[in-house]
């Protein structure tokens, strides 16, 4: 996925919000898509927060450690993820702050994952799809050549690694993951599965209720999905929110755009219709889009 050796990001500018409280479990079970009672010690889940009108407002990686949640997201996502889940505690047991500074990311990603993992003293890594802790250090293996750590400050300080590559490099490991992640550009504008959410394991169609749940379930049950997030290449740099165009038509709009290894251009697109071909940006000098695998398919 990436033709370069395995190499150290700071996350440290990444949201991380920790939930807290006896009534943890149920209180974010009613909130989020994923259901958290197949959380556990070695795994984590992916997960979303909608609006009563179904449309995302903030997506998160769900991380379970003791009775504490920790919740993943983007840079600039504290204050909208705290406002929204704060008004529904009432009397719940439960505690929703900023994980910082009792927690901290790392990220590592590349080629030759585990052998550099190996020499900061990482070793065994989890499987892709789980997570395992290690001395005073969690590590969620989110795909082959990509992997999370989460530790108290400290700790990672005393891993000595060096960083070496920007924080975008984690976006755009996201983007090759068809990983939809929500930011405040695009907060409150798709519903789940026009993200794909559903294509990574986000939604749960059998847990209760949650806020949102009706339209996303609705979508699920009634009809095909009409919208759905694709890969794509660019030339040069656009707007997050520039339309996409087919025939002359708006068929979609770009949701992120991140600087590749090759100083060339990648995000993720939502495109209507099943058109992948003959797509070009809405601009004063149209380029051409240019569709890229998903690591997922988008239907059954």
């Amino acid at each position: 996925m990436f033709d370069f050796s395995a190499s150290w990001i700071s996350l440290k500018d990444r949201t991380l919000i920790q939930v807290t409280g006896s009534d943890a479990l149920h209180f974010l079970q009613g909130q989020l898509t994923f259901d958290l009672l197949t959380l556990g010690p070695d795994n984590f889940g992916w997960a979303a927060h909608c609006s009563p009108k179904g449309k995302v407002l903030f997506t998160t990686l769900v991380v379970k450690t003791g009775e504490t949640f920790l919740l993943d997201a983007p840079m600039g996502m504290s204050e909208l993820i705290l406002s929204r889940l704060r008004p529904f505690i009432l009397r719940s047991k439960v505690r929703i702050e900023e994980a910082h500074p009792h927690f901290s990311a790392l990220g590592l990603m590349g080629q030759d994952l585990e052998e550099v993992a190996k020499s900061a003293g990482l070793n065994p890594l989890p499987a892709v799809g789980r997570q395992d802790e290690q001395p005073g250090v969690r590590c969620l293996r989110l795909s082959p050549d990509r992997l999370l750590i989460i530790a108290p400050p400290q700790r990672l300080a005393e891993l000595s690694v060096p960083l070496d590559l920007s924080s975008q490099f984690w976006e755009l490991g996201n983007v090759r993951e068809g990983i939809a992640e929500v930011t405040p550009l695009t907060t409150d504008r798709y519903i789940p599965q026009w993200l794909n959410w559903d294509r990574i394991g986000g939604i749960s169609f059998r847990k209760g209720c949650y806020t949102g749940q009706e339209i996303v379930a609705r979508t699920h049950y009634l009809g095909k999905v009409k919208r759905r997030a694709l890969h794509i290449a660019l030339d040069s740099a656009v707007p997050v929110g520039t339309s996409i165009l087919h025939g002359g038509e708006v068929t979609g709009e770009v949701f992120s755009c991140i600087k590749n290894e090759q100083g060339k251009y990648e995000g993720l697109a939502i495109i209507a219709g099943e058109e992948s071909s003959n797509l070009v940006t809405e601009e004063a000098a149209p380029q051409a889009l240019r569709i890229l695998p998903l690591p997922y398919a988008l239907s059954d």
